[in-house]
């Protein structure tokens, strides 16, 4: 077994072992390994293996680190140096954000490092590696037909599948002994993963016949991982009500592996078109890996009073692709990723460097950009400077930023447009002001506010409406009050002060 430390950002360069100089590039340029076929290996950076065995320079994706760089360049060679360089400043950023050992964290100013790091020497003669240059020669078309023939190795749950190791099964009440045991220990799961849920509400509804399970099962009768969920053919919809996976098992994609089954088997065999769930803050980040979104553009009619309301969590919704396999999407993402490092290459090649500017090396005086060589080429002027600079503090967009903010909080759903009258006939005889975020954002764009005062009022109008039209406790009332807590937040944020109490 090796053991290996990543060095401090703060070990001067003197003191850095090549190894550990090889690590520090390594993390920000994507692997040149070929994996199938002259395909490349689709890591975009090194990182440590997890379970620590091995050679203590391999990477997660099993190639050495000198494959996240030039293996042929040497310490001494500028090339090498330069990339260093930029290598320890990138670290030095993620020390002081404690973002050192994080090796997926990334932000603008990384990337823009990373992108400058990587270009170091891109037309050097010892760049041999990479295969894009025999895409280069022989054209697009081949291109393409690389891309199209890439082999993207199977996910673990996937392989695991197909040896027999875990089995998919379909499960509903019918009074089978053997579904009734794997109900029950399906039942069980679902008590240790989510304790905070009432044992009699999962085991009614796990023993309901309206409601399938889809779960992973081991050695012939362990349940390890399961999605309960409820149909609705008619509206073309499928409820999520619990999704598990034994805590033992999880770190191997059954999550997803689990989704992408459900996915597939919900379009392809019961015509469904749209998935829904109630997440909770642990579970949002899974579903929106899984396609999910707080975005809700399905019918209200079609939901509403369907599924189950649960409090402290989010309506979610997915809907999806009829022709994508989703048990595939790995392959199409990767294939698709693959077409954009390409393309990026290609217009890479096509870019002309400039030296760089000898005035500033002395501490010289200002330059009028439009004299930086490549700059007016690029397409740059004044007037476009002055449109990205604008003026950040104007009360116009301090509206507008609150405005989009509020749009995107998962609990705005109910207030982003206009009430319609086809759906809910009375609401205009009761509600005699109506107010939407959609409306709002329309009168700050068209500079309709004279005062931050009036677009608090209007903010406060549909809060206000909101609880005149709708009873205490449905889910609309506690949309409106987790909003309005989130614009005073916002507020606050912006300096701006909240003049009155909630009604």
């Amino acid at each position: 077994m090796h053991s290996i430390a990543y060095p401090p950002a703060s070990k001067p360069i003197e003191l850095l072992t090549v190894n550990e100089k090889l690590l520090k590039i390594g993390r920000n340029i994507p692997c040149a390994a070929d994996v199938h076929s002259g395909s490349i290996c689709q890591c975009l950076g090194w990182k440590p293996k997890k379970n620590n065995t091995g050679r203590a320079d391999l990477c997660q994706c099993n190639h050495r680190v000198s494959w996240h760089g030039e293996s042929q360049l040497t310490p001494e060679e500028e090339e090498f140096k330069a990339r260093l360089e930029i290598a320890m400043k990138i670290d030095t950023i993620l020390e002081s954000k404690n973002k050192l050992f994080d090796f997926d964290y990334e932000d603008a100013e990384l990337l823009s490092l990373r992108r400058q790091l990587v270009a170091v020497g891109e037309n050097s003669s010892n760049s041999k590696k990479r295969k894009l240059n025999d895409e280069r020669e022989n054209g697009p078309n081949a291109r393409k037909t690389k891309i199209d023939e890439v082999t993207i190795p199977d996910k673990p749950a996937m392989i695991e599948e197909r040896q027999g190791v875990i089995n998919m099964k379909i499960l509903t009440n019918d009074g089978s002994s053997l579904k009734l045991v794997l109900l029950t220990g399906l039942k069980n799961l679902i008590k240790i993963q989510l304790p905070n849920m009432p044992p009699e509400y999962i085991t009614r509804l796990v023993y309901d016949k309206r409601h399938y399970s889809l779960t992973i099962v081991k050695g012939g009768n362990r349940v390890v991982g399961g999605i309960t969920y409820r149909l609705f053919p008619d509206n073309q919809l499928a409820e999520i009500v619990f999704c598990v996976v034994s805590s033992t098992e999880q770190a191997k994609g059954y999550g997803s592996h689990l989704m992408n089954h459900l996915k597939d088997h919900l379009k392809d065999k019961e015509g469904i078109k749209h998935l829904m769930t109630y997440a909770d803050n642990h579970a949002m980040g899974f579903f929106k890996k899984n396609g999910f979104t707080t975005d809700i553009t399905l019918d209200r009619s079609l939901w509403m009073s369907f599924i189950k309301d649960y409090d402290e969590a989010t309506i979610m919704q997915c809907t999806m692709i009829e022709k994508v396999q989703y048990l595939r999407l790995h392959e199409i993402l990767a294939k698709q990723r693959m077409a954009i490092r390409v393309k990026i290459a290609e217009r890479r090649k096509n870019t002309l460097p400039y030296p760089g500017l000898q005035i500033f090396k002395n501490g010289g005086k200002p330059v009028n950009p439009r004299d930086i060589p490549g700059i007016s080429e690029s397409g740059w002027n004044e007037e476009m400077e002055a449109r990205a600079r604008g003026n950040k503090k104007s009360i116009r967009n301090i509206m507008a930023n609150i405005t989009s903010e509020l749009k995107k909080n998962p609990k705005s759903w109910p207030f982003r447009v206009a009430v319609s009258r086809d759906e809910v006939p009375d609401y205009y005889n009761v509600i005699k002001n109506p107010m939407d975020l959609s409306s709002i954002e329309s009168k700050v764009e068209d500079n309709c506010y004279k005062s931050i005062d009036d677009y608090i009022s209007d903010i406060k109008t549909i809060f206000n409406n909101c609880r005149l039209y709708n009873a205490d406790g449905t889910i609309y009332v506690k949309c409106a009050a987790g909003l309005e807590k989130y614009f005073i937040e916002r507020l606050k944020f912006y300096d701006v002060p909240f003049i009155g109490s909630k009604k």
